[in-house]
């Protein structure tokens, strides 16, 4: 009995491996005659007109100049898109003709003038469009005051563009391919109805396998190993920073190593009170720069305790102002912004932050979207109680700042536009994107009538949105705003910041700003598309922050009036220091700085002309100082 219960298993083992041999033959033929099918397949009618319009659209202008690889993303993902649609709105017609019963017929000898006159249109149409768009980046170049790209940028942008499409579409070939592949496997074995669901979730679980293996083994992991690495190098042309008044000094809490890239290169950075003093003409302190890196051994609250004990051990509750930046993903504070500060308060303040990532900030965004609110709101709050223990005469005025992902993390600690204006003396938030949620309250309060670019709330009377430093004291349209009252808020957006307008609506949603066209950088002859828009103003936003200063994401000179205006040291009318900031020991920017001591308690005249190269002298200096943009 048992050896015949051994011959039988022997014999199922014997069938088991033929069956399996004869699907992998199976499998082998049958896979290749499908692939080859559908790779040799010709191009479908309609899916190649939709990819010819798209392509003509692609070549609309977008915010900024692009360069090969921008082309190339707008080109394949607009292909990519324009063959999906043209391809499923023709066989949808034609089950609808079928449907109807309809059938037309065309002679053979007009079908070739067809195709003929087809063919002619679509060349012409095509070149038309790409020399009108090659001319539309050189408009675009002169709006950002930027040299125009040469001619072989865009041709050879347009032929990757091309190639990427042909890959995806031989990518969706070869998954349709896989499909039909398993349905001619399982045919034989399972019935008509399981053979499409079972195909269907093998063809699936194929694709996905196959994308974390390539997005997420090969390249998200590398990114990650590469931004953990930058984080770890030590640049030789950075030294520690001698002042005991900045972190990573000797006598600071945090090692100069445990900084972090960024971190080491803020705290590097910026004025000592010789040049403040040189530069203002006033006697200067030595301004205090507070920064805590990102561990893993050491938690966010942590790392806003190590932030608190450095702000006690340099003594920062005790000068006259006290700013927290919440910064992108890598840590970075914009240099311009900090030094500013220091400069017009002649260095009488203190800067805090910390790093809540290693990783850029679009890897951020994808990986960790609560990171920057958690950094923003519980640094803030941790400084908040610690201010609300001190008598109110002697605490610090607290302002508020940060750029790019650094302003969306930042507004979290704040519930809405009221709440900010209840619990800071001011605030400067630059490139802030359009998917903020205070932003949008603040674009949905706005007076109608306004642009999306620059919207006006309570006619300036608290915040002002600013694209260029002359709206800090009038609006987008010229008009001039009431008396600006302290705290004072500026969101500093530039009409073509891609960082700043970008939002996952742009997919299938046409945005207030593009239909009304307006900014002084950007070209009337913009235009909102599905899906094409999105990648365009995404394909902007990587090099955005090395355009001129002035325009994309790159704000540099104008915070140095923006600061001037939220400080309160520009003069302007209204009271300009808030509640604490009365009498002498009050006063910021010396006593020599336009409107000396007397700007802070109320409206100190100041001549525009003096301002304007008091301003510039401070924009020299930090020029001078290197700032890495």
């Amino acid at each position: 009995m048992v050896l015949g219960l051994g011959t039988a298993v022997t014999g199922i083992g014997h069938a088991a491996r033929g069956v399996a041999s004869v699907l992998r033959g199976a499998g082998r033929i049958t896979g290749q005659q499908v692939r080859r099918t559908a790779l040799r397949a010709p191009l479908d009618t309609g899916g190649f007109l939709g990819a010819s319009a798209a392509s003509w659209i692609a070549t609309s202008p977008s915010l900024l100049p692009r360069t090969w690889w921008m082309w190339t993303t707008n080109f394949g993902f607009s292909q990519i898109y324009g063959y999906a649609t043209g391809a499923l709105t023709a066989h949808l017609l034609a089950r609808g003709t079928r449907a109807l019963g309809l059938e037309v017929h065309i002679t053979a000898e007009r079908r070739r003038r067809a195709r003929l006159l087809g063919g002619a249109a679509l060349t012409g149409i095509t070149a038309y469009s790409w020399v009108r768009g090659v001319l539309r980046q050189r408009e675009i170049s002169h709006l950002v005051e930027q040299e125009p790209k040469n001619l072989a940028t865009h041709v050879v942008g347009t032929v990757a563009g091309v190639g990427a499409s042909i890959g995806a579409l031989l990518t969706a070939r070869a998954v349709l391919a896989t499909a039909r592949m398993y349905r001619a496997l399982l045919r034989p074995y399972l019935p008509p109805r399981v053979v499409g669901v079972t195909s269907l979730l093998l063809t699936v679980a194929t694709v996905a396998l196959v994308a974390e293996r390539v997005v997420r083994g090969r390249i998200l992991e590398r990114a990650i190993e590469r931004a953990e690495a930058t984080n770890l190098w030590i640049s030789p042309d950075i030294a520690p920073p001698t002042s005991p008044l900045r972190s990573g000094s000797r006598d600071s809490l945090e090692e100069w190593t445990a900084l972090g890239a960024q971190g080491r290169r803020i705290v590097s950075f910026g004025a000592d009170a010789r040049l403040i003093s040189e530069t203002t003409g006033a006697p200067a302190m030595e301004p205090i720069r507070v920064y805590a890196g990102k561990s893993s051994t050491r938690s966010l609250d942590e790392a806003v305790d190590a932030v608190l004990a450095e702000l006690d051990r340099t003594g920062a509750w005790d000068r006259e102002v006290l700013v927290l930046f919440t910064g992108t993903g890598t840590g970075w504070l914009q240099e311009w912004s900090l030094s500013a500060i220091e400069f017009l308060t002649g260095g009488n303040c203190a800067t805090a932050s910390l790093q809540y990532s290693v990783y850029t900030s679009a890897l951020n965004y994808i990986l960790d979207r609560r990171g920057p609110q958690q950094a923003g709101h519980q640094l803030f709050h941790a400084v908040s109680r610690r201010l609300e223990r001190m008598p109110r005469t002697q605490r610090p005025r607290l302002f508020v700042a940060g750029e790019s992902l650094g302003s969306f993390g930042g507004h979290a600690a704040f519930r809405d536009l009221p709440d900010m204006l209840a619990r800071v003396d001011g605030a400067v938030w630059s490139g802030t994107p359009g998917f903020t949620p205070i932003w949008r309250e603040l674009v949905a309060k706005s007076r109608p009538g306004s642009p999306a670019i620059a919207p006006i709330l309570d006619n300036g009377r608290h915040v002002r949105v600013v694209t260029r430093p002359r709206e800090l004291h009038q609006d987008y349209w010229g008009g001039l705003y009431e008396p600006w009252q302290s705290p004072r808020i500026v969101y500093a957006q530039h009409p073509s910041d891609p960082v700043a307008w970008w939002e996952p609506s742009l997919l299938w949603e046409e945005p207030a700003w593009l239909r009304e066209r307006v900014g002084h950088d950007v070209t009337p002859a913009i235009r909102w598309f599905p899906w094409i828009t999105f990648w365009q103003i995404a394909a902007d936003m990587p090099l955005s922050i090395k355009v001129t200063a002035g325009h994309g994401h790159a704000y540099h000179e104008e915070l140095v009036p923006i600061w001037a205006a939220v400080l309160g040291t520009d003069g302007a009318g209204g009271a300009t220091g808030g509640d604490t900031a009365t009498g002498e020991d009050s006063a910021v920017g010396g006593p020599d700085a336009p409107g000396g001591a007397d700007t802070l308690g109320g409206a100190a005249a100041i001549d525009p002309a003096e301002q304007r190269r008091y301003h510039r002298r401070i924009v020299e200096a930090i020029r001078a100082l290197g700032p890495a943009d």
